[in-house]
């Protein structure tokens, strides 16, 4: 594949990982900015689509025709978009039925794995008592992310936790250690370098709430990294993801 081409659908299937990730945090939290946002990347990434079959087929007169290939040719590199960030059915047992993978992949195992950390992390580790937030600044962040979760009560709760951090945060920075791990050229080599880059900025993201959360963020970082890459689906490390932060978040709605 040319260099350019390479490059436009890896723009593509960038701008519209953030895409997701936007729309994600709109639902969230629905204000103008974040609404605003949302739209403004939807267009970005129509607008990649389109320079990338221009740039594949050269300038073709514009008809009904030619719209209608347009579309479809957005629609193809939507689907493929989806397919390189992970959004695909897990792949171990591939001998046994889709419905049994994601039954296991996807509910049973993610949820199981989620439930499992949180015990661990708030009664094995005692991350709040261990590392408690003592800063002004963290203080008053925490604060901030808390009023936003409980605002709406166990509904924000759930959006918090499964649309904000499970599907936004995975996408962002898991997503990305899949697509290197389905490059024909990749190795365990560049796998891990991306997949340990990917964590750091994960775990950095986190820095603002505190040491505790670091720590939290580090142990959610690796978890979710390791079941990706051993389905090579994105779907269970946002269940993972999506069930930690519920029984936090809905614990916080519930306290109000």
């Amino acid at each position: 594949m040319p260099r350019k081409a390479t490059i436009f659908r890896f723009s593509t299937t960038a701008v519209f990982a953030i895409t997701i990730a936007a729309i994600a945090f709109a639902v969230d939290v629905p204000n103008v900015s974040s609404i605003t946002a949302a739209v403004a990347f939807v267009l970005f990434t129509i607008i990649f689509a389109v320079l990338d079959r221009s740039y594949r087929h050269g300038k073709k007169r514009v008809n009904r025709a030619e719209f209608v290939r347009i579309g479809r040719w957005i629609s193809a590199t939507l689907r493929r978009s989806v397919l390189w960030l992970g959004f695909v059915v897990p792949r171990p047992n591939s001998s046994r039925s889709v419905a049994f993978r994601i039954v296991v992949w996807v509910l049973v195992v993610p949820t199981l794995l989620g439930i499992f950390v949180y015990l661990f992390l708030a009664y094995g580790i005692h991350t709040d008592a261990r590392w408690p937030v003592t800063s002004p600044d963290e203080v008053a962040a925490n604060e901030a992310r808390r009023a936003s979760i409980v605002r709406g009560g166990v509904y924000t709760a759930l959006t918090a936790a499964f649309l904000t951090a499970g599907l936004a945060e995975e996408v962002v920075f898991r997503s990305v250690v899949l697509a290197e791990q389905r490059r024909a050229s990749s190795t365990w080599i560049s796998v891990s370098v991306v997949a340990a880059l990917a964590l750091t900025a994960f775990v950095l993201s986190h820095l603002e709430f505190g040491q505790g959360n670091l720590v939290t963020a580090l142990v959610m970082g690796v978890v979710c990294t390791a079941i990706a890459l051993y389905t090579r689906s994105l779907w269970p490390a946002i269940v993972v993801h999506g069930v930690y932060d519920a029984i936090i978040m809905v614990d916080m709605a519930l306290s109000v």
